[in-house]
């Protein structure tokens, strides 16, 4: 349900999932996870869009708990400023906080200006504040390039050393879109990267059930709120959609990617779950540690209308997974097994 409450603010009250980027992912907010019940402000003046989403999840789904059984709540809100100085330009500025509160909601949090982090300092720092960067920008004609940068925490003295330091937790998207490819109408072409080093989107907090889990990581419902695999990732992503009449489309893509899996009774950084005060070790991270995963995926989907919103669809998808062990200790586990 919305409604405009000015001419420049609309007010969004609903049950649903968001998206707040311009690829394929989102690192920032993606529709990934499963809904949840929000309260959304659009703001616009000249050539700022603000939105502000005040959002309640739930830390765990039906399966971690036993049934009739209220799900423990935690909360988000999430600020994103853009500034849009013409069509072909476009930088965001991305701001949230996930908070656990097991009997309340932390009011401050409803103060609609952006920056939170001064607030969550006064309340003592124990919750997940994250800031991220959106662009994009149309270069030149059929051709726009696009980015996400999202800071969870970092040290700049750290991340210069290059030792590993666990807390540098950084993701980070770049892709480009063709459209019209080689001046074919409804050809379009995009290539995408995305990465996210170990341990991003985690948070130290458990819930008060004794469940290993945190609350103030960023998910909702046991799933990630960005990207589907969590962290500690590569992704190259390859696309290609073709509408060669106005009621037939044909979309393919290919997903290459990297991933750290944890060994059992192990943290290595790629499950958001997890709380990071039970990681590995404090230096020596890199993206893909842990048990190796390299996923080859393609996808193909054909879909047709028969008449106006009824379509048919056809999808053929082919993943392949392989696993390589990257060390000692985890060699010795495989023996084991």
């Amino acid at each position: 349900m919305g409604f405009n409450a000015t001419r420049s603010i609309n007010v969004e009250l609903g049950h649903g999932n968001h998206f707040i980027g311009n690829g394929f992912r989102s690192l920032l907010l993606s529709d990934f996870s499963h809904n949840y019940f929000y309260l959304k402000l659009n703001t616009r003046i000249w050539k700022f869009q603000y939105q502000n989403i005040f959002a309640e999840l739930a830390p765990v789904s039906v399966n971690s708990i036993p049934s009739d059984v209220l799900l423990p709540k935690k909360y988000t809100a999430t600020h994103y400023l853009a500034f849009l100085p013409n069509p072909k330009f476009e930088v965001g500025l991305f701001e949230t906080v996930v908070f656990g509160r097991e009997k309340f909601f932390e009011l401050q949090y409803l103060n609609p200006i952006i920056l939170y982090r001064a607030v969550e300092h006064s309340l003592g720092s124990p919750d997940n504040v994250m800031l991220g960067l959106n662009l994009k920008w149309n270069f030149i004609k059929s051709f726009s390039v696009y980015g996400q940068l999202l800071l969870d925490e970092f040290k700049l003295s750290e991340l210069r050393s290059g030792t590993g330091w666990w807390a540098n937790k950084i993701a980070v998207q770049a892709g480009l879109k063709y459209m019209n490819v080689l001046s074919i109408d409804h050809l379009d072409m995009q290539v995408e990267y995305n990465t996210a080093r170990p341990y991003t989107y985690t948070h130290r907090d458990t819930l008060s059930v004794g469940t290993n889990i945190s609350v103030a990581n960023y998910s909702h419902f046991s799933q990630p709120l960005a990207h589907p695999l969590g962290a500690n990732f590569r992704e190259t992503i390859l696309l290609l959609r073709y509408r060669p009449m106005p009621k037939l489309q044909f979309s393919g893509r290919v997903l290459l990617t990297e991933w750290g899996d944890d060994f059992p009774g192990q943290n290595w950084g790629g499950n958001v779950l997890t709380p990071h005060n039970s990681r590995e070790q404090d230096y020596g991270n890199f993206t893909g540690q842990g048990k190796k995963t390299n996923i080859t995926a393609a996808y193909l989907d054909i879909q047709y209308e028969f008449f106006h919103n009824f379509f048919a669809d056809l999808n053929i998808m082919r993943r392949h997974t392989t696993l390589k062990i990257q060390c000692v200790q985890a060699l010795f586990y495989e023996i084991a097994q």
